[in-house]
């Protein structure tokens, strides 16, 4: 999942919807910037 950039905007955007546009913008407003959604799980890796 993506979500857009755009202060008033946000909206996610699933990976389908990008690939029926041409190029990479938001579904909704048209913006060109999107984040990646983090995934709620945390990896905790030991430090020696």
């Amino acid at each position: 999942m993506y979500y857009c950039a755009r202060k008033g905007c946000n909206k996610e955007v699933t990976p389908d919807e990008l690939k029926a546009l041409p190029g990479i913008k938001c579904s909704h407003c048209g913006y060109r910037i999107l984040y990646k959604k983090r995934p709620g799980v945390i990896k905790r890796i030991k430090a020696n």
